[in-house]
């Protein structure tokens, strides 16, 4: 069994635990070894002292282990969330795909379009606030149990639970919607964002990562049809390669 310290109550607490068993087995070793008489004596004083010395001990380690556990917490958030949007990283993706049971699930591949020329022209501040509005209207359309993730530079990949390719398609053309709706603010200028997603599905105990790259096959042919578009993965059309420009679309 691991105690762990989680708030400064808990610090107090635990000195507050920690000097009352050091009181009673302070009393109980007195009365076991001391003559009853010279027990009666020093009990007081003995035990008043045993709490001042074990209670700034245990407060101490008290923070030593509140300390521990935030830290523990801060590198835990680190490593399940991407830092610039706030949303999961890969690895926290692809635990959420080994927790799914028995449902089908849906991999949706979203990405901004024109974003280097976005980047390129307003700088990377602007492109900055892009991804964080993006994520932020990814990860606000979806439901709780849902996992929005950010898996490089514009690309996003959303696990849609329990749902189906029509559920998928609705949510991505849903999201298209949102990202043309609310334009990104940059020195109190609008400007417009779209965004193209691919969508396939993931069977119970299905390979995530041929999910997510049929939905990004899927997601090419939504670019090379004028972007701004959701499309969901066609095996007779989207099975070949991707050709060598596919990234720069």
């Amino acid at each position: 069994m691991v105690m762990r310290v989680k708030s400064r109550r808990e610090v107090r607490l635990f000195a507050a635990a920690v000097s009352l068993v050091v009181l009673l087995g302070s009393i109980l070793l007195r009365m076991l070894i001391l003559p009853p008489d010279l027990a009666a004596e020093t009990i007081l004083p003995g035990s008043l002292m045993a709490v001042m010395i074990s209670a700034p001990i245990a407060f101490f380690i008290g923070q030593r282990m509140l300390e521990v556990h935030e830290l523990a917490a801060k590198l835990e958030h680190a490593v399940y969330h991407d830092l610039l949007t706030g949303v999961c990283t890969r690895a926290r993706f692809h635990e959420r795909v080994a927790e799914l049971g028995d449902e089908s699930s849906v991999v949706i591949v979203a990405d901004i379009d024109h974003f280097k020329g976005f980047n390129d022209q307003y700088g990377h501040h602007a492109g900055d606030l892009a991804l964080r509005q993006f994520a932020a209207i990814l990860a606000e359309n979806c439901r709780a149990d849902d996992i929005v993730a950010r898996f490089g530079g514009e690309e996003f990949v959303v696990l849609l639970c329990d749902s189906t390719l029509s559920d998928g398609l609705v949510a991505a053309e849903r999201l298209g919607r949102r990202v043309r709706q609310k334009p990104v603010f940059v020195d109190q200028k609008a400007l417009s964002l779209t965004a193209s997603f691919g969508v396939a599905a993931l069977p119970p105990g299905g390979n995530a990562e041929a999910a997510i790259q049929q939905a990004d096959r899927a997601l090419y042919h939504a670019k090379h049809e004028g972007r701004d578009r959701a499309y969901v993965y066609d095996p007779a059309r989207d099975a070949g390669p991707l050709p060598t420009n596919a990234a720069a679309e």
